[in-house]
């Protein structure tokens, strides 16, 4: 349940960057790379699903939904209190992801 609850929150946190409010900060500027963390984010999200330890029942989702709301409420508690140290997993991400290029 832990790790579903972390991977929801990475998931959370990559989809808040794509919200215009963080976005400009972030400095992501064209929709191919709006698209992509959306994208990424999604994926995040479905591994957290199939990785909540139960079998496919309705108990994984119960499951999923638990961690995906416990994540949520601390994304958006965190990004209330220090929303520029909240992001900044994701701005060390994009830095190496450009550096690559």
């Amino acid at each position: 349940m832990l790790e579903a609850t972390m991977l929801c929150f990475f998931g959370w946190l990559l989809l808040a960057a794509t919200a215009f409010k963080y976005r400009r900060d972030l400095g992501i500027v064209t929709p191919s790379a709006i698209r992509a963390l959306r994208l990424v984010a999604a994926l995040v999200l479905a591994v957290a699903l199939f990785h909540c330890g139960a079998p496919l029942t309705g108990e994984r989702f119960v499951r999923f939904l638990g961690a995906a709301s416990i994540a949520g409420v601390t994304l958006v508690m965190l990004l209330s209190f220090k929303p520029v140290e909240t992001m900044q997993p994701v701005r060390i991400a994009l830095k190496a992801v450009r550096a690559r290029r």
